[in-house]
């Protein structure tokens, strides 16, 4: 298996989704999954911002608009449907279904073209720049992937190849209990199940204790480990791209890069 990771980088004007990002740089979106074949192209995702920020982007999506998975200058005005799965204060899981209609091809049917079947997708949004992170079953068919980008690449737009290489994200940085020692993972699945961490809580740290028959600062140790851990695997999977843009040494990234002006 391999991975192939590029970003595009957007000028404001150019694509109506992408606008509601530069416009608030705090919102920030991250595919859970995505589906593609020569006919489609599915996909769930969460996004994360302000309501202000959500709301706009709810616009966008009940909007005709083109397709925001494409990057060439073709008329892209396909088939779509969008609905809001789950919905919190500050956040929203999306599912999504855009069809391949015509001539307009998405960077997900481009990758199944020259490097076929099996491709996994996941994207990340934030501010002008999304991210592509491609996991392929070789290299085969990649430089032509590379080729099929620069000329699909419209003015306004960059396209930047970061990495080409054995798979690392998609192993390294996966967030579940199951990595957690077993009495911290009790200890916090017993606090959800009981409403420890709901506002107001339905529990004391001293009555789940009691629960769980161990004492209170047995208890109060494991959730601590067990929150640490949860928050720096949280904030090493949301800004861990971010941080490898500004310490990743020269010579580590393919730095390839596009634009067209």
């Amino acid at each position: 298996m391999r991975e192939f990771i590029f970003t595009i980088d957007y000028e404001r004007g150019l694509d109506p989704l992408m606008d509601v990002f530069i416009d608030n740089p705090a919102i920030h979106s991250r595919t859970i999954a995505c589906n593609v074949t020569n006919d489609g192209m599915w996909r769930l995702e969460r996004i994360a911002g302000t309501e202000d920020a959500l709301e706009r982007l709810d616009d966008v999506f009940d909007g005709p608009v083109q397709c925001t998975e494409c990057i060439g200058t073709r008329d892209c005005d396909t088939e779509w449907h969008y609905e809001v799965i789950a919905a919190d204060p500050g956040s929203r899981t999306v599912y999504s279904y855009r069809s391949e209609a015509g001539d307009c091809h998405s960077i997900p049917r481009l990758a199944i073209e020259h490097v076929g079947k099996g491709v996994l997708v996941e994207t990340e949004r934030r501010g002008s720049r999304c991210e592509w992170r491609l996991l392929l079953c070789s290299d085969e068919g990649v430089d032509d992937l590379f080729g099929a980008l620069e000329a699909e690449l419209r003015p306004g737009l960059t396209v930047e190849f970061r990495q080409l290489g054995d798979p690392s994200y998609w192993t390294d940085e996966a967030v579940t209990l199951a990595e957690l020692p077993p009495e911290q993972q009790a200890a916090v699945e017993a606090a959800v199940e009981h409403g420890y961490y709901r506002t107001p809580r339905d529990t004391s740290l001293s009555d789940l204790a009691e629960t769980l028959d161990v004492s209170r600062s047995t208890l109060q140790y494991r959730l601590q480990r067990a929150e640490a851990w949860i928050v720096r695997s949280f904030v090493t999977r949301s800004m861990g791209p971010v941080e490898a843009d500004e310490s990743v040494a020269e010579g580590s990234r393919l730095r390839v890069s596009r634009s067209r002006a």
